[in-house]
């Protein structure tokens, strides 16, 4: 979802195909046999942040990192936390284990207060870190229930509710709704 995102903001056409992890179109191509992966040419990617950071590079259009170095670094930073401590968040099939563990709940306490009363994640934009946070955030609002969630955490719950908005957002569920998921 990150990724389609990625190209949806930065307003690049893309064609989406869903492949299972095992299959060897994909073991080809990715010798990790990792999803999400690209093609674009000659060039072969997979991961989150190979793919971002190259979309983000090669193409024109809004950037999904501040030119200020020091929110980059900040934007670098949020998304790696994001990718390693909410894993279990970004697929809804793990996510009602993960969304009991207190790790994860004082995980989402830090990022509710980080939030606060801003618009975004870092910065004065809509960032890559606000892309990686958004199906991690959905997930579980799915699982405890948006209002319950507003209750736990508000600030979250309110910077999901405006960013759930974006067309990016809008265009990856409803692919999602149409059968793709990566």
């Amino acid at each position: 979802m990150i990724c389609r995102m990625a190209c949806i903001e930065k307003g690049i056409p893309h064609q989406h195909r869903q492949v299972s992890a095992s299959s060897r179109k994909l073991a080809r191509e990715n010798p990790l046999g990792a999803i999400p992966s690209l093609r674009h040419g000659k060039v072969r990617l997979f991961g989150v942040r190979g793919i971002t950071s190259y979309v983000d590079s090669r193409f024109k259009g809004r950037n999904l990192l501040p030119a200020d170095p020091i929110r980059a670094a900040e934007v670098e930073q949020w998304t790696a936390a994001i990718l390693h401590r909410f894993d279990g968040l970004m697929d809804h099939a793990t996510c009602n284990h993960v969304a009991a563990d207190t790790q994860i709940a004082k995980c989402l306490g830090t990022i509710n207060e980080c939030i606060g009363n801003k618009v975004w994640l870092v910065g004065r934009g809509f960032t890559l870190a606000d892309m990686t946070l958004m199906p991690a955030i959905n997930n579980l609002s799915r699982h405890l229930g948006h209002d319950q969630l507003l209750r736990q955490f508000p600030a979250i719950g309110l910077w999901f509710a405006k960013h759930s908005q974006r067309r990016s957002w809008q265009a990856v569920c409803a692919e999602t709704v149409n059968g793709a998921n990566a």
